[in-house]
């Protein structure tokens, strides 16, 4: 255990030290990498589909806060949304303008909730979503998460929209819409993932939040398996695809990077619990102070060893009659 606390503290050091470098280039990677996985996703407008011009937005982004990839995810889904249909597109401008004012204005971390799920459903890893958010997030990770999660479904019914839209003539206005809603409502396996991770984020939020020393645990343990079970309720009552086995190895996968992201996090030492006490005016405040456990690092001290001035001199002398010696021999 000392020492993965001795690695983490340097890992830690290590990103502190080359932190000027390093956050502008995870910023870079992060953003290539969203906005070609948002691409794939909504595939309707070649015009835009540039590798350089992704990397240009990146590496300006870089440069900028987290939340601003939100609004390039935003920008590129709608200029392919364009394409595919013009009552489409403004339902998603309006769509994006509604997250911006309940979500993305109030805190910037909502915005990054908000692009990441989608991508997660895209590669298939969203079951390790509803308890790291429940551990990092709280309660205000659940709107965001379910307003990513919508994106996800919208850009599968979007992809229906546009075939017909294209295989069929003489369209009524509004039909590519009318052909999203009607989806929306008969897919229950929306509804099934909407009210699964809403209700784990909710439990994994209030088990972390507990004053134990190990509600850490119990929030990755019953988080994870109320996740399952929840999951398994619904595809018996709604007959839906889950793949069983993927289910159950993602959600062992999520436990051990729940418990790493923990463990970054820091662990609380329980053994020099704190307990104060103090006032003002209106307020008796009861403070229960857990430290983490940290490793301290190890001070190396370097002596120098100096000879005192005294002998300092007499070796001095020496080297000098020395020195004399020797020339008066070879003389």
């Amino acid at each position: 255990m000392a020492q993965l606390v001795y690695l983490k503290e340097n890992i830690k050091y290590f990103y502190q030290k080359h932190s000027e470098y390093a956050e502008p280039a995870l910023k870079l990677l992060f953003s290539l990498v969203m906005l070609c996985l948002v691409q794939s996703m909504f595939q309707y407008n070649e015009t835009v589909n540039r590798p350089w011009l992704f990397l240009i937005v990146s590496a300006a982004q870089a440069f900028l806060p987290l939340s601003f990839c939100f609004y390039s995810a935003a920008c590129l889904i709608l200029l392919n949304l364009w394409q595919v249909s013009v009552e489409i597109f403004a339902v998603f401008l309006l769509f994006f303008v509604i997250c911006y004012l309940l979500f993305v204005r109030v805190d910037g971390r909502h915005a990054f909730i908000i692009i990441l799920t989608p991508i997660l459903f895209y590669l298939k890893m969203e079951y390790f979503l509803p308890v790291l958010l429940g551990m990092t997030a709280g309660f205000s990770g659940i709107l965001p998460m379910a307003a990513g999660i919508l994106i996800y479904f919208f850009s599968l019914y979007t992809k229906d929209a546009s075939a017909l839209l294209t295989t069929t003539e003489n369209l009524d206005p509004g039909i590519g819409m009318s052909r999203i809603a009607s989806l929306m409502v008969i897919d229950r396996k929306l509804l099934v993932i909407l009210v699964t991770f809403c209700l784990v984020v909710f439990v994994s939020a209030i088990l972390y939040q507990m004053f134990h020393e190990k509600a850490w645990m119990f929030a990755i343990i019953i988080g994870n398996i109320s996740l399952a079970v929840l999951l398994l309720f619904g595809r018996l009552i709604f007959e839906l695809d889950y793949t069983i086995w993927r289910v159950f190895l993602e959600i062992v996968l999520a436990m051990g990077v729940a418990t790493v992201v923990q463990f970054f996090k820091g662990i609380g030492d329980f053994s020099r619990i704190e307990k104060v006490t103090f006032e003002d005016d209106e307020y008796i405040y009861f403070v229960k102070a857990v430290p983490k456990i940290k490793a301290a690092q190890e001070e190396r001290n370097v002596t120098d060893i100096v000879a005192p001035e005294e002998e300092q001199a007499e070796t001095e002398e020496t080297d000098t009659e020395q020195k004399t010696g020797d020339g008066m021999n070879e003389f």
